[in-house]
Protein backbone atom coordinates (compact mmCIF):
# COMPACT_ATOMS: atom_id res chain seq x y z
CA UNK A 1 0.00 0.00 0.00
CA UNK A 2 1.18 3.28 -0.71
CA UNK A 3 0.83 5.95 1.87
CA UNK A 4 0.00 9.66 0.58
CA UNK A 5 0.46 12.27 3.19
CA UNK A 6 -0.26 15.63 2.68
CA UNK A 7 -3.04 18.71 2.15
CA UNK A 8 -6.31 18.39 0.27
CA UNK A 9 -6.61 22.13 -0.24
CA UNK A 10 -2.44 21.41 -2.21
CA UNK A 11 -3.42 21.05 -6.04
CA UNK A 12 -0.27 19.10 -6.84
CA UNK A 13 -0.76 16.39 -3.73
CA UNK A 14 -4.68 16.30 -5.50
CA UNK A 15 -3.02 15.89 -8.80
CA UNK A 16 -0.58 13.59 -7.37
CA UNK A 17 -3.00 11.09 -5.88
CA UNK A 18 -5.16 11.16 -8.79
CA UNK A 19 -2.07 9.52 -10.56
CA UNK A 20 -2.35 7.11 -8.23
CA UNK A 21 -6.14 6.56 -8.40
CA UNK A 22 -5.64 5.65 -11.95
CA UNK A 23 -3.68 2.35 -11.50
CA UNK A 24 -4.54 -0.56 -9.13
CA UNK A 25 -2.37 -0.71 -6.83
CA UNK A 26 -4.03 0.60 -2.94
CA UNK A 27 -3.35 3.36 -0.95
CA UNK A 28 -3.62 5.73 1.46
CA UNK A 29 -4.32 9.63 2.04
CA UNK A 30 -3.84 11.51 5.10
CA UNK A 31 -4.91 15.00 4.82
CA UNK A 32 -3.31 16.88 7.66
CA UNK A 33 -5.89 19.67 8.45
CA UNK A 34 -8.28 16.61 9.29
CA UNK A 35 -5.67 14.42 11.06
CA UNK A 36 -4.95 17.28 13.28
CA UNK A 37 -8.68 17.95 14.28
CA UNK A 38 -9.91 14.70 14.24
CA UNK A 39 -7.69 11.70 13.62
CA UNK A 40 -4.72 10.48 16.48
CA UNK A 41 -0.69 9.69 15.30
CA UNK A 42 1.14 6.93 17.43
CA UNK A 43 4.74 6.39 16.54
CA UNK A 44 6.29 4.11 18.75
CA UNK A 45 10.48 5.04 18.88
CA UNK A 46 11.53 1.34 19.51
CA UNK A 47 9.75 0.11 16.17
CA UNK A 48 8.83 2.86 13.91
CA UNK A 49 7.10 0.57 11.30
CA UNK A 50 4.81 -0.26 13.60
CA UNK A 51 3.47 3.52 13.96
CA UNK A 52 -0.76 3.82 13.45
CA UNK A 53 -2.53 6.67 11.93
CA UNK A 54 -6.33 7.49 12.16
CA UNK A 55 -6.71 9.71 9.71
CA UNK A 56 -9.63 11.45 11.10
CA UNK A 57 -12.07 10.89 8.30
CA UNK A 58 -13.91 8.34 8.93
CA UNK A 59 -11.50 6.05 7.28
CA UNK A 60 -8.95 2.48 8.51
CA UNK A 61 -6.54 2.81 11.11
CA UNK A 62 -3.40 3.10 8.77
CA UNK A 63 -0.68 0.88 10.19
CA UNK A 64 3.13 1.55 8.14
CA UNK A 65 3.61 -2.74 8.76
CA UNK A 66 1.04 -2.66 6.07
CA UNK A 67 2.84 0.56 3.72
CA UNK A 68 5.58 -0.09 0.97
CA UNK A 69 6.42 3.29 0.05
CA UNK A 70 5.08 7.08 1.09
CA UNK A 71 4.15 10.06 -1.47
CA UNK A 72 4.87 13.18 0.88
CA UNK A 73 3.99 16.83 0.78
CA UNK A 74 4.13 17.74 4.12
CA UNK A 75 2.45 21.32 4.69
CA UNK A 76 2.35 23.15 8.24
CA UNK A 77 -1.11 24.20 8.31
CA UNK A 78 -1.14 25.39 12.37
CA UNK A 79 -1.00 28.85 11.39
CA UNK A 80 -4.65 28.25 9.72
CA UNK A 81 -5.49 26.50 12.61
CA UNK A 82 -9.09 27.64 14.66
CA UNK A 83 -7.69 27.32 17.86
CA UNK A 84 -4.39 26.99 19.88
CA UNK A 85 -4.92 23.43 20.95
CA UNK A 86 -5.29 22.62 17.09
CA UNK A 87 -2.77 24.75 16.16
CA UNK A 88 -0.24 22.75 18.91
CA UNK A 89 -1.29 19.39 17.21
CA UNK A 90 -1.19 20.33 13.87
CA UNK A 91 2.43 21.60 14.59
CA UNK A 92 3.79 18.65 16.56
CA UNK A 93 2.43 16.45 14.12
CA UNK A 94 3.57 17.83 11.61
CA UNK A 95 7.29 17.92 13.02
CA UNK A 96 6.77 14.05 14.16
CA UNK A 97 6.01 13.53 10.09
CA UNK A 98 8.93 14.70 9.40
CA UNK A 99 11.21 13.22 11.33
CA UNK A 100 9.37 9.61 11.23
CA UNK A 101 9.83 9.93 7.42
CA UNK A 102 13.64 10.59 7.27
CA UNK A 103 14.28 8.00 9.64
CA UNK A 104 11.65 4.75 8.82
CA UNK A 105 13.10 2.00 7.17
CA UNK A 106 10.45 3.07 3.84
CA UNK A 107 11.12 4.34 0.24
CA UNK A 108 10.08 8.21 0.44
CA UNK A 109 9.27 10.00 -2.14
CA UNK A 110 10.64 12.81 -0.91
CA UNK A 111 11.72 12.97 2.96
CA UNK A 112 10.68 16.34 3.81
CA UNK A 113 14.06 17.49 5.39
CA UNK A 114 16.64 15.54 4.04
CA UNK A 115 17.06 18.10 1.67
CA UNK A 116 17.18 21.94 3.90
CA UNK A 117 19.66 23.82 2.01
CA UNK A 118 16.96 25.41 -0.01
CA UNK A 119 15.61 27.13 3.61
CA UNK A 120 18.68 29.73 2.44
CA UNK A 121 18.70 30.83 -1.34
CA UNK A 122 22.65 31.41 -1.46
CA UNK A 123 23.65 28.10 0.80
CA UNK A 124 21.36 25.97 -1.85
CA UNK A 125 23.35 27.56 -4.75
CA UNK A 126 26.71 27.70 -3.92
CA UNK A 127 26.20 23.93 -2.08
CA UNK A 128 24.52 22.02 -5.57
CA UNK A 129 26.18 24.04 -8.31
CA UNK A 130 29.57 22.70 -7.76
CA UNK A 131 28.37 18.99 -7.08
CA UNK A 132 26.53 19.18 -10.33
CA UNK A 133 29.11 20.70 -12.71
CA UNK A 134 27.33 23.88 -13.49
CA UNK A 135 27.54 27.64 -13.04
CA UNK A 136 25.05 30.22 -11.07
CA UNK A 137 24.45 33.99 -11.58
CA UNK A 138 26.53 36.59 -10.12
CA UNK A 139 24.61 36.76 -6.88
CA UNK A 140 25.00 38.62 -3.37
CA UNK A 141 22.78 38.54 -0.24
CA UNK A 142 23.09 41.64 2.05
CA UNK A 143 21.44 43.82 4.47
CA UNK A 144 23.35 46.98 3.69
CA UNK A 145 21.95 49.23 1.26
CA UNK A 146 25.41 50.43 0.14
CA UNK A 147 26.63 47.27 -0.73
CA UNK A 148 23.44 46.04 -2.69
CA UNK A 149 23.75 49.42 -4.77
CA UNK A 150 27.52 48.51 -5.42
CA UNK A 151 26.55 45.42 -6.68
CA UNK A 152 23.47 46.30 -8.73
CA UNK A 153 25.63 49.11 -10.67
CA UNK A 154 28.12 46.35 -11.34
CA UNK A 155 25.87 44.44 -13.38
CA UNK A 156 26.26 45.25 -16.86
CA UNK A 157 22.89 43.53 -17.60
CA UNK A 158 21.18 44.69 -14.97
CA UNK A 159 20.39 43.13 -11.66
CA UNK A 160 17.21 41.41 -10.28
CA UNK A 161 16.14 40.60 -6.34
CA UNK A 162 14.52 38.42 -4.53
CA UNK A 163 13.62 36.60 -1.11
CA UNK A 164 16.37 34.73 0.22
CA UNK A 165 14.33 32.34 2.58
CA UNK A 166 12.37 29.21 1.34
CA UNK A 167 9.43 30.97 1.17
CA UNK A 168 7.51 31.44 -2.28
CA UNK A 169 9.37 34.21 -3.80
CA UNK A 170 9.23 36.50 -7.12
CA UNK A 171 11.91 37.82 -8.95
CA UNK A 172 11.79 41.72 -9.63
CA UNK A 173 14.05 43.74 -11.86
CA UNK A 174 15.89 46.55 -10.14
CA UNK A 175 15.05 49.73 -11.34
CA UNK A 176 16.20 53.35 -10.30
CA UNK A 177 13.03 53.81 -7.95
CA UNK A 178 14.16 50.82 -5.90
CA UNK A 179 17.06 52.53 -4.34
CA UNK A 180 14.70 54.62 -1.80
CA UNK A 181 13.39 51.07 -0.88
CA UNK A 182 17.33 50.14 -0.02
CA UNK A 183 17.37 51.10 3.75
CA UNK A 184 14.45 48.47 4.24
CA UNK A 185 17.19 45.91 3.46
CA UNK A 186 18.13 46.33 7.50
CA UNK A 187 14.98 44.54 8.67
CA UNK A 188 15.19 42.25 5.36
CA UNK A 189 18.25 40.61 3.53
CA UNK A 190 17.65 40.38 0.05
CA UNK A 191 18.94 38.03 -2.54
CA UNK A 192 20.08 40.20 -5.21
CA UNK A 193 21.60 38.25 -8.72
CA UNK A 194 22.40 39.58 -12.25
CA UNK A 195 20.15 39.49 -14.37
CA UNK A 196 20.44 36.49 -17.08
CA UNK A 197 18.63 37.23 -19.90
CA UNK A 198 16.83 34.40 -21.67
CA UNK A 199 14.14 31.99 -21.20
CA UNK A 200 14.13 29.73 -18.48
CA UNK A 201 14.12 25.85 -17.98
CA UNK A 202 12.39 23.57 -15.30
CA UNK A 203 13.95 19.91 -15.52
CA UNK A 204 11.92 17.51 -13.51
CA UNK A 205 14.00 14.46 -12.39
CA UNK A 206 12.40 10.89 -11.12
CA UNK A 207 15.25 9.09 -10.23
CA UNK A 208 17.22 8.27 -13.32
CA UNK A 209 14.63 9.91 -15.63
CA UNK A 210 14.84 13.47 -16.57
CA UNK A 211 11.69 15.50 -17.93
CA UNK A 212 12.57 18.86 -19.32
CA UNK A 213 10.63 22.07 -20.58
CA UNK A 214 11.75 25.42 -21.74
CA UNK A 215 9.89 28.73 -20.94
CA UNK A 216 9.77 31.84 -22.77
CA UNK A 217 8.27 34.70 -21.37
CA UNK A 218 7.75 38.24 -21.93
CA UNK A 219 8.02 38.70 -17.57
CA UNK A 220 10.92 38.55 -15.76
CA UNK A 221 9.01 35.62 -13.79
CA UNK A 222 7.00 33.56 -15.59
CA UNK A 223 5.21 32.31 -12.89
CA UNK A 224 3.66 35.89 -12.67
CA UNK A 225 2.16 35.73 -15.85
CA UNK A 226 -1.17 33.86 -17.12
CA UNK A 227 -1.74 32.38 -20.41
CA UNK A 228 0.94 34.66 -22.57
CA UNK A 229 3.97 31.74 -21.68
CA UNK A 230 5.19 29.98 -24.64
CA UNK A 231 5.94 26.40 -23.48
CA UNK A 232 8.07 23.69 -25.41
CA UNK A 233 9.34 20.08 -24.41
CA UNK A 234 13.08 20.27 -24.61
CA UNK A 235 15.61 16.98 -24.00
CA UNK A 236 18.45 18.70 -21.81
CA UNK A 237 22.00 18.39 -23.07
CA UNK A 238 24.10 16.01 -21.92
CA UNK A 239 26.03 17.66 -18.93
CA UNK A 240 22.80 18.44 -17.47
CA UNK A 241 21.29 15.70 -17.74
CA UNK A 242 24.18 14.27 -15.73
CA UNK A 243 24.07 16.77 -13.40
CA UNK A 244 20.99 15.96 -12.29
CA UNK A 245 21.66 12.77 -11.73
CA UNK A 246 24.96 13.73 -9.79
CA UNK A 247 21.96 15.81 -7.62
CA UNK A 248 19.47 12.99 -6.82
CA UNK A 249 22.48 10.61 -5.43
CA UNK A 250 24.16 13.71 -3.52
CA UNK A 251 21.10 15.04 -1.71
CA UNK A 252 19.67 11.62 -2.25
CA UNK A 253 16.36 12.82 -3.07
CA UNK A 254 14.51 11.07 -6.10
CA UNK A 255 12.08 13.96 -7.14
CA UNK A 256 13.42 17.33 -8.02
CA UNK A 257 12.35 20.16 -9.63
CA UNK A 258 15.24 21.70 -10.91
CA UNK A 259 15.39 25.35 -12.58
CA UNK A 260 17.75 27.02 -14.76
CA UNK A 261 18.34 29.91 -16.83
CA UNK A 262 20.02 29.94 -20.37
CA UNK A 263 21.15 33.35 -21.29
CA UNK A 264 20.21 33.99 -25.02
CA UNK A 265 23.59 35.72 -26.50
CA UNK A 266 25.61 32.90 -25.44
CA UNK A 267 23.35 29.84 -24.79
CA UNK A 268 25.10 28.87 -21.55
CA UNK A 269 22.80 27.67 -18.73
CA UNK A 270 22.49 29.08 -15.29
CA UNK A 271 21.37 27.31 -12.24
CA UNK A 272 19.02 28.31 -9.92
CA UNK A 273 17.85 25.82 -7.62
CA UNK A 274 16.27 22.35 -7.43
CA UNK A 275 13.11 22.23 -5.46
CA UNK A 276 12.61 18.97 -3.17
CA UNK A 277 9.11 19.66 -3.26
CA UNK A 278 7.89 21.03 -6.78
CA UNK A 279 4.70 22.43 -8.00
CA UNK A 280 4.48 20.12 -10.76
CA UNK A 281 1.32 19.54 -11.82
CA UNK A 282 1.03 22.26 -14.73
CA UNK A 283 4.26 21.25 -15.94
CA UNK A 284 3.15 17.33 -15.88
CA UNK A 285 -0.41 18.13 -17.82
CA UNK A 286 1.28 19.79 -20.56
CA UNK A 287 4.17 16.22 -20.54
CA UNK A 288 0.82 13.80 -21.11
CA UNK A 289 1.00 12.88 -17.25
CA UNK A 290 4.91 11.64 -17.92
CA UNK A 291 5.88 12.32 -14.92
CA UNK A 292 3.56 11.33 -13.20
CA UNK A 293 3.85 8.15 -14.09
CA UNK A 294 7.63 7.97 -13.33
CA UNK A 295 6.21 8.55 -10.04
CA UNK A 296 3.72 6.40 -9.60
CA UNK A 297 6.27 3.79 -11.12
CA UNK A 298 8.68 4.12 -8.61
CA UNK A 299 6.22 4.52 -5.37
CA UNK A 300 4.62 0.90 -6.89
CA UNK A 301 7.72 -0.77 -7.52
CA UNK A 302 6.94 -4.11 -6.08
CA UNK A 303 4.32 -2.83 -4.33
CA UNK A 304 0.90 -4.93 -3.92
CA UNK A 305 -1.50 -4.22 -6.39
CA UNK A 306 -5.85 -5.51 -5.39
Amino acid sequence: MILCIGVAADPTFVHGVRALAQGTTRFAVVDLPTLALYGDLDIPLDDLRTTRIRPGDGGPEISFGEVSAVWARPLNVSAAAPDPRSAHRADGQYQALCRLLEAVDLPVLNPPLREASNASKVLHAVSLAPVAGWRIPRSCLTNDPDTALAFVHDCTHGAVFKGASASKTWATLFRPEHERLLPRLAQSPTLFQERIAGPDVRVHTVGEHAFGELIESGELDYRTAHGTNRYTALTPPPEILEGCRRLVTATRVPFLGVDFKIEAATGEWFFLEANSMPCYEGYDIRAGGAISRALVERLTSGATTT
